[in-house]
């Protein structure tokens, strides 16, 4: 299924996009800052613990596992219906941002959902080998108190290109595989070599390629970038279960989510592709009308999948322990 977005942007998400033109988040990382700004504009909303008003909202509990944090939101409700394994944005270089939270709250409430949000390795200390390593350990830790093939695996950004090698890593390891994966503008290949690229930078307010180059190849280490669980599109889809990947036409990852689109309809992999006309990157995570739709899409995507989770054993899970 293909799904086009063509309402007219909205005030607020027009107004947002000026301020990211105006502020030159995507400028180079060696340009001089514009007098302007107090402080720079990503680490100001970086928040590797949920904030205090989702404290208020949702039961939050934390465990370590492979020296890594491991946060659980669980719904304020006699019984939840669903689990979420989300796997954070940042150019695999930065942790959670506080529209990270506000989100995850969001889908936890909408859906009654158990959501699980590791914050795993990240570049430059880490390389991808430390996040997969703590993120087979995590679900092996899942098979044991929660239902795996009930449970969807989501991310945005890096987060979503991590979700993508992933189930592709567990399906390759004959492990118990995940009932959805649900992309949000996925970073897909780190080389950025995909020709469409330099006409998609030109619009995008947020991104800068020259950036994400240096996080991807810190990142990659001295492993090969097109390996699989680095940049998952040089995998094969095969054998996957449903996915749906989120994307907007401001993004200059949109050239390796529509290449992806077209692999998946030649290998018969099930991909719902919504794309959302004149939207920025990660946009379903900020405050604007486009966001709820994205937001209600998400929502009735998990809707499908069957209730399964028990809070006794959410809790079990959750314990922190010697292990």
């Amino acid at each position: 299924m293909i799904f086009i977005h063509r309402e007219p942007q909205s005030v607020r998400s027009m107004l947002v996009e000026r301020v990211f033109r105006r502020v030159q988040v995507s400028r180079s990382p060696d340009a001089p800052p514009p007098r302007f700004i107090v402080r720079q504009y990503t680490k100001s909303l970086l928040s590797p613990e949920p904030l205090r008003s989702v404290r208020v909202r949702l039961d939050v509990r934390a465990f370590r596992i492979e020296q890594s944090r491991v946060y659980v939101l669980l719904p304020r409700t006699e019984a939840c219906g669903r689990c979420v394994l989300y796997l954070h944005g940042g150019s695999y270089v930065a942790t959670f941002t506080r529209q990270h939270w506000n989100f995850l709250a969001k889908i936890a409430e909408k859906t009654k959902s158990v959501v699980i949000a590791p914050d795993y390795p990240l570049a430059p200390g880490h390389r991808w080998s430390d996040a997969y390593r703590m993120l087979f350990a995590l679900w092996k830790r899942m098979e044991e108190f929660l239902p795996c093939t009930a449970t969807a695996l989501m991310g945005d950004s890096a987060g979503g290109g991590l979700a993508l090698g992933f189930v592709q890593a567990l399906r390759d390891a004959h492990l118990t595989m995940p009932a959805s994966v649900i992309m949000l503008s996925p970073w897909l290949d780190v080389t950025l070599e995909n020709p469409q690229i330099k006409a998609l930078s030109s619009v995008d307010p947020f991104l800068n390629v020259e950036a994400l180059r240096g996080a991807g190849k810190a990142w990659a280490g001295r492993s090969n970038p097109r390996r699989m669980e680095i940049s998952p599109i040089y995998g094969h889809f095969e054998g996957l279960p449903p996915m749906s990947l989120f994307i907007g036409t401001k993004d200059l990852l949109l050239a390796d989510c529509r290449r992806f689109r077209e692999l998946c309809a030649v290998t018969g992999a099930q991909l719902d592709y919504y794309e959302y006309e004149g939207m920025l990157h990660v946009w379903m995570l900020l405050p604007i009308r486009e966001s709820e739709h994205a937001v209600a899409q998400i929502v009735g995507i998990l809707a499908t999948q069957a209730q399964c989770v028990d809070v006794g054993a959410v809790v079990e899970f959750s314990r922190e322990d010697e292990r």
